[in-house]
């Protein structure tokens, strides 16, 4: 696949919500995940599929309903895809949950091999 062919098809699963899917079929098996915002939770970076899925697992747990989502177009370059990912849901304690980040992938040979998000 090409850079703009991943961030095609990577864009289609995140706006779906199909974020295992983007993972098994488009990361490197070492992939990196980097968000410094949680830090306390002990999530800022984690490295490898399996701890990956399980930190979307754990974040997705407290969600009970997807209100809207708003990405804008991907931006790819030689080595990197970026979007804007603006979020609003509603989180099973009643609280409001909104959201807006740039999302920044890193590529390698044909898989991203990080992922790091700016909010």
């Amino acid at each position: 696949m090409t850079n703009q062919e991943i961030a095609n098809r990577l864009h289609v699963l995140v706006k779906a919500g199909e974020y295992f899917t983007a993972y098994d079929e488009l990361f490197h098996e070492n992939a990196v995940a980097l968000e410094p915002q949680l830090a306390e939770m002990g999530l800022a970076e984690v490295e490898g599929l399996p701890a990956i899925k399980e930190k979307v697992g754990t974040l997705s747990q407290g969600i009970s309903e997807m209100i809207s989502r708003e990405m804008s177009a991907p931006i790819v370059t030689d080595s990197h895809i970026a979007f804007t990912n603006v979020v609003k849901a509603k989180m099973k304690d009643g609280n409001a949950f909104n959201l807006s980040e740039i999302c920044l992938y890193k590529l390698e040979n044909g898989k991203i091999v990080s992922e790091e998000f700016i909010y």
